[in-house]
């Protein structure tokens, strides 16, 4: 490859770069993103939302082979699901995963304001397992 066709192609990926360091900064400003990085930290120093959080998955880690083989009892998949129900429940868990959802919505919507600029569906064109 010869020393112009390097030299472009890294102004071109400098140019991308720094537009997306440009398009972060926006959408960090966003007050979907500022919800959730609030909620992530309401969710990180609530001691009774960590509890209930660390029960359901600590049963769920201890249990793994269990589900995966099918072999749960109703009791152990009762004590399972009311942990999950407690812990989504949960008040500060319930805005954590709502202000994620409405970031990820966020997202999307500038997924799809992007695919159609340039005119490429990313995940039309990716083969199964890609995207």
């Amino acid at each position: 490859m010869a020393v112009a066709q390097i030299q472009k192609k890294t102004i071109e990926l400098n140019e991308v770069r720094e537009a997306a360091r440009k398009f972060a900064s926006v959408l960090a400003l966003s007050p979907q993103y500022e919800a959730f990085e609030r909620a992530h930290e309401a969710l990180r120093h609530d001691d009774s939302a960590q509890q209930a959080i660390s029960a359901f998955q600590d049963r769920q880690r201890a249990w793994q082979t269990q589900m995966m083989l099918g072999i749960l009892s109703p009791a152990e998949q009762d004590e399972l699901h009311r942990l999950q129900q407690r812990m989504m429940t949960h008040p500060t868990v319930q805005n954590y995963f709502r202000c994620q959802e409405e970031l990820s919505a966020l997202c999307q919507r500038v997924n799809e304001i992007i695919t159609s600029v340039i005119g490429l569906n990313f995940s039309a064109s990716c083969g199964p397992g890609c995207c």
